[in-house]
């Protein structure tokens, strides 16, 4: 089925006027290149394909039956593209509420376990330490009665 070009270019008009969308917005929603949304929406393309202006007028929120004149019982408002728009506004927000959320996480989560870490070192630390200070006694005492030996054996002559 054929659509008149011109209508379909009043119809997108309409929907990014009506939903505060600019052309970036059309070209990121729809995944047409931002030229090709251009020139549609200048009226550069008069022979522009269905399929192109079915996904710019989807993305926005617009209704295809509309466009094409086919009356459906229920009215269709195209103030529900503002709502589309703050829709994929409130997710993009979410989304990186997330990203910072899980980012703060992982921080703390790197501060435990550095904490862990340097609890860990010190307690090996204080271990070497003990064991050190054990083994030099027990040299020390060795010395000593070695010595001791020796010092009596001169003692007795």
């Amino acid at each position: 089925m054929e659509i008149a070009v011109e209508k379909a270019r009043n119809y997108i008009l309409a929907l990014k006027d009506t939903g505060n969308f600019t052309l970036e917005d059309i070209a990121n929603l729809s995944g047409i290149p931002l030229q090709t949304v251009r020139n549609i929406c200048s009226g550069k393309t008069p022979d522009a394909r269905f399929g192109t202006i079915a996904k710019i007028v989807i993305s926005m929120g617009g209704d295809l039956n509309e466009l094409i004149g086919y009356e459906k019982k229920k009215e269709i408002e195209i103030n529900s593209t503002v709502s589309l728009k703050e829709t994929y506004e409130m997710r993009i927000a979410d989304i990186i509420n997330s990203y910072e959320q899980r980012i703060e996480d992982i921080k703390a989560l790197c501060e435990i376990r550095v904490q862990d870490v340097q609890k860990c070192c010190e307690t090996r630390i204080a271990d070497i330490k003990q064991s050190y200070e054990e083994r030099l006694k027990e040299q020390k005492e060795i010395f000593l009665n070695e010595n001791h030996k020796d010092l009596s054996k001169f003692l007795t002559l």
